[in-house]
Parts: C-alpha cells; structure tokens; sequence
C-alpha cells in the first residue's frame, strides 16, 4: 500500500495531515511561523452537499472533473470531515488491488483511496468482481475514488459504438465498475459563490493571484499552475529553446495517453525521447545537451517550488504532469512508445494498452502482448487471438479454460450477469471452433434471449451472437439455410452498426471464406471483391485488411469455376 503507519499497518484517516501525499498537486510553498506549507486553505466547493450524502451512504463514490479541477482535494478533505475514524488503504498500483483482496478482512470501518481510477480498471485490477469483494465485509468500506473527465466519458454509454472486438471487453467491464458508482461531477471553472468564498481568504497571496488570473481557468487550476505549464511545454519547442526537454516531456506524456501510468525509468525516457525530437525536425531545433533539458522539465514553475512538467527522480523514474495529458490538437502516440510501454507494464496493464494500441493502429505491436496475456489466463485475449487466427493454443484446451471461467463467474454473479453472457458467448464460440456445431447452436440460440433481455436485441453482443448461430449452422452443412442466416444477421448488423464498423465487414469475409472452404469459390470471389473496395479505408496491417487481401490472393491462384 502507498501510504502506512511507521508500524506498517493502515493509518486512521484523521492522522493524515498531508492532501499532498495523497495525490492532491502542490501550490507554491510559503514559509509560515517556522513550517512549510504547499497548499493554502481548503475553498468550500459547491459540489459538497452532493458529496457529502454519498459518503453518508457508503459504497463506492467517484469525483469526475478534468485535470486540477480540485477533485483530489475535495476527496481528501470531505473524507477527514465524514469519516474520521475509518482506516486509510491505498493501494499503489492495479495489482495492490488484488493484494489486497487476499489479505481483506480484520482491517474494520475503512476507506479505499483510488486516485485516478483509470489505473485501476481493467483485468488484474478493479473489476465488478473486485469491488463487490471489497464491498462484501460487515465491516462499513467506502471506495473513494476520482476520475479525470476525459477518462470517464470513454466509458459512456455514447462512446459504445466507438469500440468494437479488441477493445469492446476493456470498454464493457470498466464500464460495469463504474455502473455501481455514485458519481459527483466538479467543474474545473469556479462558481462565483466559490470565487466569493475563496476571496475571503485574503492572507493566502496564492489564493489571490490564481484569483486575479480571471474566470477562464479554475482556481484550483491556476494553484497547481497547469496552464502555465501547458504554455512552457509549447515555447519549448522552439528552435534553439528547449525543443530537448519538449520531447522528453512529449514521450513521458504519450505514456501516459497509452495507458501507462508508472514513473517512466529514466534511462528508457532518454532513449525514447530521441524519436519524439525526431519527429519535430531532430538536429535543425538545435536541441540542448541532454542533462540541461532534463533540468528544465524537472524546473517548478514557481521559485518556491509547485508542479513540473516532469515529476520524479533517476532513481523513481519520471511521470508527466496530468495536466498535459488532455492537452487538445496532440500527435499521434510514435510506434515506439508502444513497443517500449507494452514491455515495461505487467501482463494485466499490459493487455489493456495492447488493446489502446491496436486502436491506435499499432497492430504488431499488440499481437506479442496479447499471446502473454492469453498465457496469463485472460480470456479475452485468448478470444481475440482466435478471432483473428493467431490461436495460442488448441481450440479444445481454449473450450476447457472458457467453460472453467463460465463456471466461476456463475457462482460468483449469477447465470445471466453481463460477465456471465459474455463468458458464455465465449463457450459458444469455442465449441464452434472445436466443430461441434450442433452443440454450438443450441448454445448460442438459448444464449441469444437471454442476452438480448439483458442488452437489447440489437446490442453488439446480441447481433455477434446472431451471427454465431448462422456461422455455426452452415457450417454444419446446412448451406442453403446458414447462408440465408449469414446474409440476414449482417445486413442486421449493417443497419445497426454501420457499414464501416469492422465488426461488421469482419463478418463479411467470414462468409466469404466459408464459402470458399465449401468449394464455392465464385461467390466468394464476387463477395470478396465487394468486401475489398469497402475497405479502403482501413489502415494497411490492420487484421481485417490482411485477411480480405490473403484470401482474395488465394481466391486468385486457385482455378477458376466455370
């Protein structure tokens, strides 16, 4: 855990004295009757009646509100008001999650303290399973967390059709954490009552000039000094300036926009941000030596001291200041920030940024991530790797390890939980693949109703579990029949998704290749031409494309039917 008593154990929450150590940005220090202090007096927020009654009531609590809006702080003091004599637990990393699972219980009344949640979604992390167990003891818990808005609004309901295979698992099961959450949205820009309450602190002169700097950006914004920051990484990048310490600042920030929130270790930093001052125009910025730059990212914006662009040390690594993550008009994440993140992160992490990758486009950089995320045990990327015909090991095995994690999730969240259809979905497929397909059939048929009561009936899942039944029907045998259920379920999926969704033009080389492997090549032949001029907009390597193309190479070199 991040933060312990000198003894090793879980500190009450009113013995925490530092908002600083518990994530909340730093102000410019003063020096006051013989101590330092970083942060001025708290501003009561308008939000905190909302707040307020959700601790009162327990469970899971969430702050939304972009970078520097004051979440963190508001968290921290509403919970030193409310819940006073509650134990403080904090784990550090997504995998401290799990330690702390299986050491749960004994610990009595606490609070699980997660900042920036986003690091901690995710297979290996907090999933509904593992908040339900953190939720379950008799003892009262309350999950405190926050949220950056840009996070959040990627799990939206409205965000749903944006995803699709690779990334439609991450997306559902972050989604259904935060389903169970009582969420409380801050506002960056301050309120006039809270600029009114904020003006009645006088004595702070770190109050007044974040005051003074007007109602475009928030108090609390201006404090942690995020547009300043956000205006020296910019000037950095002119010639003969910083245009060094800009793109260490750049590669630390792509980190983090790919899903790595670790301190970035300093020697892979340096060799990585050569590509990122590359990409801008290399020897022509006349870039300084590179210890001077790395002083310059590391310098607060205040003499006193606050934010940097870069916080960490050699020996911790270097993480970027959240507050450029969200930054509008970025590039695109370089080929080789992937690679590097994808090998640093542990397997859990590493599959949800495998997944962030492959939606960026950086398909081979995925496929390793994805076999050593399958190897660990996790479903999903064994799912994607059939899907795409780079199995990791037999269909047989894969059908044993899909119906032992069915199986668990049953007896966990009941026959049909949105985990539990999905795991059984998966049981369907797998079937299918081992060539039981009347067994298949029946699975998916059953499992379509009762999908479709729990999503709708025309709910991604719903439509790909259609299309599982007519896949599994022709290939039976049933030709006629299964490709008058192939052609309807992708016209139905056309209509719903689109006809650009790659679900959907996935679907469409399936029945081209099935009709292939049944020896009617000539239809496969008109279909894939078809399928070949719809996706010209998919980006070359992507795994859509490179079957389409594949089998279109084979459909050419075998003889043609009269």
């Amino acid at each position: 855990m991040a933060i312990a008593t000198s003894d090793g154990q879980f500190p009450l929450v009113r013995n925490l004295r530092d908002p600083v150590a518990v994530g909340v940005h730093p102000s410019e220090a003063l020096e006051l009757a013989g101590t330092i202090d970083r942060l001025p007096a708290y501003v009561t927020r308008d939000l905190e009646p909302q707040l307020h009654s959700a601790l009162r009531r327990g469970g899971f609590v969430l702050l939304v509100g972009e970078s520097t809006a004051g979440k963190t702080r508001a968290a921290f003091e509403a919970m030193r008001l409310l819940l006073p004599d509650y134990h403080f637990l904090a784990p550090s990393t997504r995998e401290a999650v799990e330690v702390l699972l299986e050491d749960w219980g004994g610990t009595g009344d606490c609070v699980v303290w997660l900042d920036d949640l986003e690091r901690f979604l995710g297979p290996g992390g907090l999933t509904l399973s593992a908040l339900h167990r953190l939720l379950a003891p008799q003892d009262r818990v309350v999950v405190l967390a926050t949220m950056r808005s840009h996070e959040y609004t990627r799990y939206g309901d409205r965000a749903e059709r944006e995803v699709s295979g690779v990334d439609q698992e991450v997306w559902r099961q972050g989604r259904s954490v935060l389903r169970q959450a009582q969420v409380v949205h801050i506002e960056r820009r301050w309120t006039v009552a809270e600029r009114t309450r904020a003006r009645a602190l006088v004595a702070d002169p770190r109050l007044s000039r974040a005051l003074a700097g007007g109602e475009r950006f928030g108090v609390a914004e201006m404090l942690a000094a995020g547009p300043e920051l956000a205006q020296a990484w910019q000037h950095g990048w002119v010639p003969g300036h910083h245009p060094r310490g800009a793109a260490l600042v750049a590669a630390a920030v792509d980190a983090r926009r790919a899903g790595y929130h670790r301190p970035m270790p300093a020697e892979v930093l340096q060799r990585l941000h050569e590509s990122y001052l590359e990409r801008r125009g290399g020897p022509e910025l006349r870039p300084e030596p590179f210890q001077e730059a790395l002083t310059w990212a590391l310098a607060s914006t205040v003499p006193a001291g606050a934010n940097s662009l870069l916080l960490g040390d050699a020996i911790r690594g270097y993480l970027a200041f959240d507050y450029l993550i969200d930054l509008p008009t970025q590039e695109p994440i370089l080929e080789a920030l992937w690679q590097v993140v994808l090998e640093l992160a542990p397997v859990h992490e590493a599959y949800t940024i495998a997944c962030n990758a492959w939606l960026a486009g950086s398909f081979e950089s995925a496929h390793p991530t994805l076999r050593r995320a399958a190897q660990a045990g996790i479903g999903q990327a064994e799912g994607m790797l059939f899907e795409f015909g780079m199995p990791l090991q037999s269909a047989e095995r894969a059908l044993i390890s899909a119906q032992r994690r069915l199986q668990a999730l049953r007896q966990e969240l009941g026959d049909n939980h949105e985990d539990c259809l999905m795991a059984e979905s998966q049981v369907s497929t797998f079937t299918a693949h081992c060539g039981r397909y009347d067994e298949a059939i029946l699975l998916s048929s059953e499992l379509e109703h009762r999908a479709a009561s729990v999503f709708g009936s025309e709910h991604r899942i719903v439509l790909g579990i259609k299309f599982g039944v007519a896949w599994s029907t022709f290939s039976s045998g049933a030709h006629h029949e299964g490709l008058e259920l192939l052609d309807s379920a992708v016209r139905e999926s056309t209509r719903v998704l689109g006809p650009r969704d790659l679900a959907v033009l996935d679907r469409r080389w399936w029945i081209a290749k099935l009709l292939t492997d049944a020896g009617r090549e000539r239809e496969a032949r008109e279909r894939i031409r078809s399928l070949q001029s719809d996706c010209v907009f998919i980006p070359t390597g992507h795994p859509v494309k490179v079957r389409v193309e594949r089998l279109s190479n084979r459909l050419q070199q075998s003889p043609q039917n009269p």
